[in-house]
């Protein structure tokens, strides 16, 4: 999901719930209460109550939209968390002198294979997220139980800097996770 659709969402709920939080407080303070109705009667009428009583579809399909929100803001909390996967990255930063791009699956293989080789590392995942222009490089690394730490960092940076290198981005961001291997 996108940051302009999650400010969009966010700024209207936001807007909806400031709108309602206000209503109720200019009707408990009895500012307007010829149209929002007097402070001590009930917001709910004898009308509504009765009607809800009556119709069992009423209490079907509140209870219908009430799941409906809870798993748009539950899909919605999930969409957070996942950062999209470039499937191409650019390579020429000015598309007015030609458009160069690079499969970014070829990045992330050629970066775990790089990291592969080395005989600190158990297992090298890679992955390119961010826009195609400027990319953001995901690096999860196992290293042996009995690898040097410092060894195996400075060469995991190696390797990672010569990715950058390749695709002349020397201040490509990146985040590289380490864990040691049982």
């Amino acid at each position: 999901m996108g940051t302009r659709a999650n400010r969009l969402g966010l700024a209207l709920t936001g807007l909806i719930l400031l709108l309602g939080g206000l209503t109720a407080a200019v009707r408990g303070a009895a500012f307007v209460p010829h149209h929002l109705g007097a402070a001590h009667v009930p917001v709910i009428g004898r009308f509504v109550r009765a009607f809800a009583d009556a119709h069992l579809w009423f209490w079907i399909a509140l209870a219908a939209l009430a799941v409906a929100i809870g798993i748009l803001a539950l899909s919605w909390l999930g969409a957070q968390g996942r950062r999209p996967v470039l499937r191409t990255i650019r390579l020429e930063p000015d598309t007015r002198y030609g458009a160069t791009t690079l499969s970014a699956r070829a990045v992330a293989d050629a970066l775990e294979d790089d990291l592969s080789a080395d005989p600190y590392v158990r297992r090298a995942t890679a992955g390119l997220t961010g826009s195609r222009s400027r990319p953001h490089l995901l690096l999860n690394v196992t290293v042996d139980p009995d690898a040097d730490p410092a060894a195996a960092r400075s060469s995991i940076h190696e390797a990672v800097e010569r990715a950058r290198h390749a695709l002349e981005h020397d201040d490509q961001p990146a985040t590289v996770r380490i864990r040691v291997g049982r």
